[in-house]
């Protein structure tokens, strides 16, 4: 027995054991841990299956640029302000009304303090830097009129913004004093570093206010230059400061929206469909196991058990990566079972063909292999390429149900390979040398089709 088949065994066994903790070792939140050991990992469900919050946007009145254009646009910074805050498949989309159009946001199993959430999310994202002159330190949360400073401020304007930022240096930071939350930020290299560290240096002693959307974040002194990276200190808590970093690297909003409407919405299909979705991956995966068991035998036992590890790896793949598993998901994950035994199926026929043109079973299985690899090989690429465009398309008109669909499907095509490549080759490599499988019936094969029964028929015969 070759060193190498042992090495992958063993491999392949510390492989099940791990995604078999993660997939059936309890969870802290769904009852005691076993042993006191935690199982960090947990299914994440979309909000066709768990539900979540439903709220309803629109332009406030008196804005001229309300339009289809800047309300898309609107709606895509949106999206990307709440992908920042790591949900898995909201839905953002426009809703075409007869007088107005609004952005339905749907946020599945939302939960913490929503309320603070979807107002930062609201923000305009405006950040601005003002002169407010040597009197003017400003009370937090205040509301700034440029026309009061227009002679620090030319034009009532003004000095930076946020579009002079340089977004890869947006981040949460700590006062090391205090320990309170604070951004660190610095200006782009583009000439707004420059014009800011000469600002700084001329104007010591004075104001720099800092507004977003036009309420103070903070007022401090300017002390000395600054003319690397600088702070933003006010009233942060972590999740405040981090959603604002969100926003800014996003951007602003073109136009600033209103909250009309927020209900709680259950899932649409629920804890039923979740059962039924489970019932027909088990029926799938038996009735499958079961053809390869009565066909192939031998092999397809050993691909039954391969298809079993695919399983239980695809599964804890989904939970440690946070794959969402909408309605959608599940059925990505169903197809695959099918083709996941489809690399076995080319395989064994290619083995098959090689002991009845004679071969020996270890040289069959080589072979047989390598001329199955091919055909491997293209079907899944084109699948996986097929699943990239429907993941392309869903991602940017917003389609999430293609996209967890297509998530699920590319992961289990992935997987699958393996499975069939590595694993059943390594379960059939390890009963070579044993013997046990040189039986023809073992392959569904006649009697007399392999060469040791050949052999042993002439010598029978000679006697």
């Amino acid at each position: 027995m070759r060193r190498g088949t042992l090495l992958l065994l063993f491999f392949i066994i510390l492989l099940a054991a791990g995604a078999s903790f993660v997939v059936f070792w309890p969870h802290t939140d769904s009852g005691k841990p076993l042993y006191g050991v935690n199982n960090p990992f947990t299914t994440t469900l979309g909000l066709d299956l768990q539900g979540g919050v439903s709220v309803q946007l629109e332009p406030k009145p008196g804005q001229d640029n309300v339009n289809h254009d800047n309300m898309e646009t609107t709606r895509q910074l949106l999206q990307q302000r709440i992908d920042g805050l790591g949900l898995k498949e909201p839905s953002v989309r426009l809703q075409e009304g007869t007088s107005n159009t609004s952005i339905v946001v749907e946020l599945p199993n939302f939960s913490g303090n929503q309320q603070d959430t979807l107002n930062t999310l609201l923000q305009t994202g405006k950040l601005e830097f003002w002169d407010t002159g040597t009197t003017g330190g400003l009370q937090e949360g205040a509301p700034l009129n440029p026309a009061q400073y227009a002679q620090y401020n030319p034009g009532g304007k003004p000095l930076f913004s946020g579009t002079d930022l340089d977004p890869n240096s947006l981040s949460v930071g700590q006062d090391p004093t205090t320990g309170a939350f604070l951004i660190n930020f610095q200006m782009k290299n583009n000439g707004a570093s420059a014009r800011f560290g000469s600002f700084t240096a001329n104007n010591v002693g004075h104001y720099l206010t800092v507004t977003l959307d036009r309420q103070v974040i903070t007022s401090p002194v300017i002390n000395s230059a600054i003319t690397g990276p600088g702070t933003i200190q006010g009233n942060f808590t972590q999740t405040q400061a981090q959603q604002t970093v969100n926003n800014l690297k996003v951007g602003a909003l073109p136009i600033t929206l209103q909250q009309t409407s927020e209900q709680q919405i259950s899932g649409t299909l629920g804890a039923e469909t979740i059962n039924h979705s489970l019932l027909a991956g088990i029926i799938g995966l038996s009735i499958v196991a079961l053809f390869m068991l009565l066909y192939y035998r031998l092999p397809g036992l050993l691909a039954d058990v391969a298809l079993v590890l695919y399983a239980v790896l695809t599964f804890a793949i989904f939970k440690m990566i946070g794959v969402t598993m909408s309605l959608a998901g599940i059925a990505g994950f169903i197809l695959s079972i099918g083709m996941a035994v489809d690399a076995n199926v080319l395989i064994f026929e290619r083995v098959k063909e090689e002991l009845r043109a004679g071969r020996l079973l270890a040289s069959a299985i080589e072979i047989g292999w390598k001329r199955a690899w091919p055909s491997i090989r293209d079907s899944n690429i084109s699948t996986m390429i097929t699943c990239a465009v429907l993941y392309a398309f869903g991602t940017n008109f917003g389609a999430t149900i293609i996209v967890g669909f297509a998530t699920t499907l590319f992961l289990g095509v992935i997987i699958s390979m393996f499975t069939a490549v590595v694993v059943t080759r390594t379960f059939l490599n390890l009963l070579v040398p044993t013997g046990v499988i040189n039986h023809p019936a073992l392959f569904g094969l006649p009697a007399d089709a392999l060469p040791s029964t050949k052999v042993a028929a002439r010598r029978n015969s000679t006697v």
